[in-house]
C-alpha cells in the first residue's frame, strides 16, 4: 500500500508559492504595475516548470503512433493550448488602468463650458420586442439626463404603435425603419443616417443610465484618437446561474470582466467596445462606413475597424448605467452563444485579427482563445478522469503522486492565488468554474458549428420580460447527472481489486483527487440548470406605489426596499396590519401581496406571483427598483449555505 508523502522534497515549491501568496502577495500594492509584474511573473515561472516536466518526462517517451500515445500528445496540446491562454491573460493583467480621475477633470472642465457649447448628443435606446415594464424606467432616465445638450431617441425595430404613442407622451424621439436588416447594428445606422449629434450614446432596451452618464464620458473626446468610450455592465438582478444557486449577491463573470480584464485591456489600448452603455464618436464610425454590419457582435469588431485607422477605446470602470442580466437559463446560453459566434467570426473577417492593419500585441489581444480554448478545456477537464477510471487510459505516463505534487500542485496554487489578489478577492474560481462548465454544455456544440458554418445564423435577442422563458435546461441537467454517475462509478469499480482497471495505487489517488471536484462543479450545474424561485435581498427603494385593501381602500405607499420576493412598506404605528395587499402598477398591472410581519416602521410583504402572466410583468418592475446588485466580499459560509438551500429547494 502506498502511504501518503511525507512533508519534503516534493512538497517544497507548493508550500514556496503557498507561502509567497500568503504572507508577501496581500502587502503587495495591487493596482502597481511593477508588483503586478512580480506575482504575474511567479505563476509563470512554475508553469513554464511544468510544462517542462510534461514535455521532458511524460510526452518524449510515448509514441504518438499508438492509442495511448496519441491521447497523451493530444492532452498535451490541449495543456499548451491552455497554459498558452492562461500566460496571455496574465501577462495582460500585469497592468490596469483607473481612469475616475482623468474622468473628473474632463467633467469639471465640461461643466465650465457656456451654454450652448457643450457637444451634441443622440442618445439611442435600441429595442426590439421588450415590454413597457422593461422600456419605462430607461425611457424617463434618458429623458432626465444631466447634460446640456441631448436628444433622446428610441430606436424601435418592433414597430409598435404603442410605443410609438408612449414616447410621444414622455417627449422623446421615436424611430423606425421598414425592416430589420442587420439587427442592432443596422438599427443604429439607421439612427445615424437621420440624425446629426458630434456624439452619440448607445443603450440596450433594460440599461438605465445615471444622470451623470454623459457628463462622465463626453469629456474623453477632447482626445481626438479616442472613437469610444465604454463603461461598465451593471445590472438591477443576479444573473440566473448564481441566482439559482441562492448567491445572489456574489460578484459573477460579468464583473470579473469589467471589473478586472477591461481595465487591463485599457491600459495596453486593448479595451473594446461592448455596445450598450457606450458613448461613440459620429465621425469616427461614419469615417469607417458606419457601424460594421459583418458580425452578430458589431462591438468589438467597431473597436478593430475603428484601431485599424489609429482610434483607440477608452474604459472607465464606473457604475453609470444598470441593465437587466439574463433572467433564465435559456436566456443566458442565447446571449453567450451569440457572443461566442461573434467572437469566433473575427477569425473569418478581413476586419477581424487576421486582417491588415493590426499589431502582433493587438492580434493576441484579440484572438479568441477563450472561447477556443478555455471552453472546451472546461468539459474536457471533467471528461478526462472519467476516461481513466473507465478505460485506464492515463492522461500523463511515467508520473508518480510525488511529481503531481512537485510540478502541478504549485501551478494550481498559484493560479487560484494570482486570480484572487487580481481581483480584490471578489472571485471565486469554484463557482465561475461551475458557470464556465454549465456554458460549455451549450457553447462547445456552438463553437464547432461556426468553426464549420461561421455565417448564417441570425442575429438573437437576448430574451427580456416576459419573453425570458424560465425552466429547465434538459440538455445541460441530463449531461451534468449522467457524468457525475459516471464518475461515481467508475471510483466504486475501481476501489473493488476484481474490477478495477487503475492497478497503480498513485494514479487511483490522482483520479480521486481530480473526480471529486468535478463532481461537485458538476452538482453546481445540476442545481443552476433549473430556474429557482428568484428571491433575492431587498435592495434600497423609495418607491411609491398605490395599494388597495381587501375592503376596496385606496392609499400610496412608499417602500424602503423591494427583492424579486417581495417588499418592505413604511406603515403608520398603530394602525391594523391587514392580512395581504393588492398592489397596482402603472398599465392597470395588479398583484396579491401577503403580510409577513412588522419590522419597526416597515411592514413586510412577501409577493404572490402565481397568476398567469402576472410574475413576467413585475419583475422587470422589481428589478428597475433599486441601484442594483449589491455585491458582497465571497465567503465559504455563505457559498456553502446557498447551494445547500438550493439544494433543498
Amino acid at each position: 500500500m502506498t502511504s501518503f508523502p511525507s512533508i519534503g522534497g516534493e512538497w517544497a515549491v507548493s508550500l514556496a508559492v503557498t507561502g509567497f501568496l500568503l504572507a508577501v502577495l496581500p502587502a503587495l500594492p495591487s493596482k502597481r504595475t511593477w508588483a503586478r509584474t512580480l506575482a504575474v511573473a511567479l505563476g509563470m515561472i512554475v508553469a513554464v516548470r511544468y510544462m517542462r516536466w510534461r514535455l521532458v518526462a511524460t510526452v518524449l517517451p510515448e509514441s504518438p503512433l499508438t492509442a495511448a500515445g496519441a491521447w497523451i500528445w493530444f492532452l498535451f496540446q490541449c495543456e499548451i493550448a491552455a497554459t498558452a491562454n492562461f500566460g496571455l491573460t496574465f501577462a495582460m493583467l500585469s497592468s490596469t488602468s483607473d481612469r475616475t480621475g482623468e474622468a473628473n477633470r474632463r467633467e469639471h472642465d465640461l461643466r465650465r463650458l457656456p451654454d450652448g457649447d457643450h457637444p451634441r448628443v443622440d442618445v439611442f435606446l435600441c429595442t426590439y420586442n421588450e415590454d413597457l415594464e422593461v422600456l419605462r424606467r430607461p425611457i424617463r432616465a434618458c429623458r432626465n439626463l444631466d447634460y446640456p445638450s441631448f436628444t433622446v431617441w428610441v430606436l424601435d425595430d418592433g414597430r409598435r404603435p404603442w410605443l410609438r404613442d408612449y414616447c410621444a407622451a414622455q417627449g422623446v424621439n421615436y424611430l423606425t425603419r421598414p425592416d430589420n436588416l442587420h439587427a442592432k447594428a443596422g438599427n443604429i445606422n439607421h439612427a445615424l443616417s437621420r440624425t446629426d449629434g458630434e456624439f452619440f450614446a448607445v443603450l440596450d432596451a433594460d440599461f438605465v443610465p445615471e444622470p451623470n452618464f454623459l457628463m462622465r464620458t463626453v469629456g474623453f473626446f477632447a482626445d481626438p484618437t479616442i472613437a469610444i468610450v465604454q463603461t461598465p455592465h451593471h445590472f438591477f438582478n443576479s444573473d440566473p446561474y448564481l441566482a439559482n444557486l441562492r448567491l445572489d449577491d456574489m460578484p459573477n463573470e460579468q464583473h470579473l470582466f469589467f471589473d478586472v480584464l477591461q481595465p487591463s485591456r485599457d491600459a495596453w489600448g486593448c479595451a473594446f467596445c461592448c455596445g450598450s452603455a457606450s458613448v461613440q464618436r459620429r465621425s469616427a464610425i461614419m469615417g469607417v462606413g458606419g457601424v460594421p454590419t459583418a458580425s452578430v457582435t458589431e462591438d468589438i469588431l467597431s473597436t478593430l475597424v475603428l484601431m485599424r485607422q489609429g482610434f483607440v477605446t477608452r474604459f472607465l470602470n464606473e457604475p453609470l448605467a444598470f441593465g437587466l442580466a439574463p433572467e433564465s437559463v435559456s436566456a443566458m446560453f442565447v446571449q453567450r452563444q451569440r457572443w461566442c459566434r461573434g467572437g469566433l467570426q473575427m477569425l473569418f473577417l478581413k476586419e477581424g485579427v487576421f486582417g491588415p492593419g493590426l499589431t502582433l500585441l493587438q492580434r493576441l489581444l484579440f484572438f479568441p482563445l477563450d472561447w477556443l480554448v478555455q471552453t472546451p478545456a472546461r468539459l474536457l477537464s471533467v471528461l478526462v478522469p472519467i476516461i481513466f477510471l473507465w478505460t485506464g487510459l492515463a492522461p500523463i505516463r511515467n508520473a508518480h503522486l510525488s511529481d503531481l505534487i512537485n510540478y502541478q500542485l504549485p501551478v494550481i496554487i498559484a493560479l487560484l492565488g494570482l486570480i484572487g489578489w487580481l481581483s480584490d478577492g471578489r472571485h471565486v474560481p469554484f463557482v465561475t468554474a461551475g458557470q464556465s462548465l454549465l456554458l460549455s454544455f451549450r457553447i462547445v456544440p456552438t463553437i464547432a458549428a461556426t468553426l464549420i458554418k461561421p455565417f448564417g445564423v441570425p442575429f438573437r435577442v437576448t430574451p427580456k420580460g416576459s419573453g425570458a422563458a424560465r425552466g429547465v435546461d434538459r440538455f445541460a441537467r441530463t449531461s451534468a447527472q449522467a457524468l457525475i454517475a459516471l464518475n461515481v462509478l467508475g471510483l466504486l469499480i475501481n476501489t473493488r481489486p476484481e474490477t478495477r482497471l487503475i492497478a497503480n495505487p498513485d494514479h487511483l489517488i490522482a483520479a480521486f483527487f481530480f473526480s471529486v471536484p468535478n463532481i461537485l462543479l458538476l452538482f453546481l450545474v445540476v442545481l443552476a440548470s433549473r430556474d429557482g424561485r428568484c428571491e433575492s435581498a431587498p435592495a434600497p427603494s423609495s418607491e411609491a406605489v398605490d395599494c388597495e385593501t381587501e375592503d376596496g381602500k385606496s392609499f400610496v405607499v412608499v417602500m424602503s426596499g423591494v427583492s424579486a420576493g417581495g417588499a418592505f412598506i413604511r406603515w403608520p404605528r398603530g394602525q391594523a396590519v391587514p392580512p395581504s395587499l393588492k398592489i397596482r402598477l402603472p398599465e392597470d398591472v395588479a398583484f396579491r401581496a401577503v403580510a409577513v410581519g412588522v419590522r419597526g416602521d416597515d411592514l413586510e410583504l412577501r409577493f404572490d406571483l402565481a397568476e398567469k402572466g402576472v410574475r413576467e410583468r413585475v419583475l422587470p418592475w422589481v428589478y428597475t427598483m433599486g441601484p442594483g446588485t449589491i455585491q458582497t466580499r465571497p465567503s465559504m459560509r455563505r457559498l456553502a449555505k446557498g447551494i445547500a438551500l438550493r439544494g433543498f429547494d
